[in-house]
């Protein structure tokens, strides 16, 4: 009879198991399973990708290791207010068990997003005037609370119906709170009437030559044989020369870049601290397509200059052998840098 029992006891327990293991199963289909494969494609330094997840997730279930999360995967991409938004919002579900098991990363990792952090209240203007702040919609005035940037320039658009836009650019140092006032200037009602412009004079009729009568013979052209163009080629060489250095300053900006994503993405995989110096990355690659478009421009400037600056003989040449071209072809992506440019006089 007791091996009976014992018999019944083994069964009950996996059964027990059995049923565990398929509850188990069932939540690793929700919210577990995606931030799962959230932290896989960053351990994979995917980080947009896993970015991508982490929304979904947060949208669906608003938990707290949702919002902290997605908070993370924000901060390695260097979006601070949105990850100090993110990740202090999960600090407040106080009775989340995985937040009491993580708050002291939870709380490290806000520390180091304020570190990037300031704020700015907008003061003044029109109500309902709706407010722009680098590019991303922040509401309609007046604003509830001051808005978290990212420490630096910030461009800060302010419009109402009726009124002239109003753009003011600040410099916001880390921890600040600026203030910054706008007065919004009334638009006229009706535009000033254009002065009338006189109609275009009529082209005279070209003189017929009466018959028989000898054409007058046009007095002799004198060809000044200066070189007046030398100045338009040194200017064109000059800026082809300096299109040049600025193409290669962007080709250094880009392999900084390269390595800084580089260095998060091998911290991520292996479980590293994130390292503050690599978090300016971004700043590298803006400035590479800066000097990439610089430099084409000095380029093609230098070189329409070179051309005109030609004497006729030479442009005659020219003009024969072939055409200008000028080509470029910048890779700007992170894991790629580098330019391809092609100029043919």
């Amino acid at each position: 009879m007791a091996a009976g029992v014992l018999a019944g006891l083994g069964l009950m327990l996996a059964v027990g198991s059995g049923v565990a293991a398929a509850a188990a199963a069932a939540e690793e289909t929700g919210e577990d399973a995606t931030i799962r494969h959230a932290l896989q494609l960053r351990k994979r330094g995917n980080d947009r990708e896993a970015l991508v997840e982490l929304r979904r997730a947060y949208d669906l279930w608003h938990s707290p290791r949702a919002a902290a999360q997605l908070g993370f995967a924000e901060q390695a991409l260097g979006m601070w207010p949105q990850a100090e938004a993110h990740v202090g919002e999960a600090l407040r579900g106080k009775d989340d068990r995985w937040i009491r098991k993580n708050r002291g990363t939870v709380e490290q990792a806000l520390a180091t997003i304020r570190a990037h952090v300031g704020r700015v209240e907008i003061v003044g203007g029109e109500p309902g005037a709706q407010v722009t702040i680098n590019g991303q919609p922040a509401g309609a005035l007046p604003l509830a609370d001051a808005v978290a940037v990212s420490a630096g320039p910030v461009e800060i658009e302010v419009r109402a119906a009726g009124f002239a836009p109003s753009v003011k650019t600040v410099n916001v140092a880390v921890g600040e709170y600026a203030r910054v006032p706008f007065t919004l200037q009334p638009q006229p009602r009706t535009a000033q009437a254009r002065a009338p412009q006189a109609p275009p004079p009529r082209a005279l009729a070209p003189v017929q030559p009466l018959p028989g009568a000898v054409p007058a013979i046009p007095a002799e052209t004198r060809v000044d044989e200066r070189d007046d163009g030398r100045g338009r080629r040194y200017a064109g060489i000059g800026l082809v020369v300096g299109g040049l250095v600025a193409v290669g300053g962007g080709v250094a900006a880009s392999l900084t870049a390269k390595n800084k994503f580089d260095a998060i993405n091998s911290d991520a995989a292996a479980d590293r601290p994130y390292n503050e110096a690599n978090g300016n990355w971004k700043g590298y690659e803006t400035a590479a397509t800066v000097l990439y478009v610089v430099g084409a421009g000095a380029l093609i400037g230098g070189t329409v200059l070179y051309v005109s600056g030609r004497s006729r003989g030479e442009s005659e040449a020219r003009a024969n052998a072939g055409g200008v071209s000028v080509s470029m072809k910048p890779q700007l992506a992170p894991g790629r840098a580098g330019a391809t440019i092609a100029v043919r006089f």
